[in-house]
């Protein structure tokens, strides 16, 4: 290799870098927010939202193009994406540039941290082709709920929104399944026997 070269690929490693940080921040919109560990340490300006969502028929394990070819994934990009679905909270019934979204893993309960006043659930996806180029392939997922959160509430069980697809990826059916004594279990499991799951399943806005 001639000095030339290898000068030439030192600086393009920062390019790179870039690059993956720009779709990072394009993904996210701003802010992922955090799995709940513990409802003690949950601060009082949020809520423990628990909830479910399912995609069907499930991801194949080759429906997901996340190793992006000549890029450097310094933040495991597309290891958060694999199996899961980013979905974006809002104080408004709508989507904002700055996103606050969560990440969960498709068909398992989930248990994220979430201030009080995003009460909406407006935007979702499922990334399925991660390039250089950034995000260029995803399926997405109708969403636009309400959330009934009271101000004595540590956390409160949403349901499970099952997504059905066809062919094309494109979404034909959304339904809310109540699964409150699964989510109960484990959130019990999880959290202790000492506070309380409400239930507050999303409605249309």
């Amino acid at each position: 290799m001639s000095m030339f070269t290898y000068m030439n690929k030192l600086l393009a490693l920062p390019l790179l870098v870039v690059m993956i940080l720009m779709s990072h921040g394009c993904s996210m919109g701003g802010q992922l927010l955090k799995e709940a560990e513990s409802v003690k340490d949950t601060p009082k300006g949020e809520v423990i939202v628990v909830g479910e969502i399912e995609l069907t028929p499930k991801l194949a394990e080759d429906e997901q193009q996340l190793d992006a070819s000549g890029v450097i994934d310094l933040f495991g990009y597309g290891d958060m994406n694999k199996n899961r679905c980013m979905v974006q909270f809002n104080e408004k019934p709508e989507a904002s540039n700055y996103k606050s979204m969560i990440n969960p893993e498709l068909g398992k309960i989930f248990a994220f941290k979430v201030p009080r006043d995003m009460r909406y659930i407006v935007n979702g996806s499922v990334l399925t082709e991660f390039t250089r180029h950034g995000n260029t392939g995803e399926i997405l997922l109708p969403a636009w709920f309400k959330i009934d959160i009271k101000p004595t509430d540590k956390a409160v069980y949403i349901g499970k929104i099952r997504y059905t697809r066809d062919d094309f990826n494109s979404i034909t059916k959304v339904e809310l399944k109540d699964d409150y004594k699964k989510a109960k279990k484990y959130f019990t499991k999880k959290f202790g026997k000492q506070y309380k799951l409400r239930k507050s399943l999303i409605e249309d806005i």
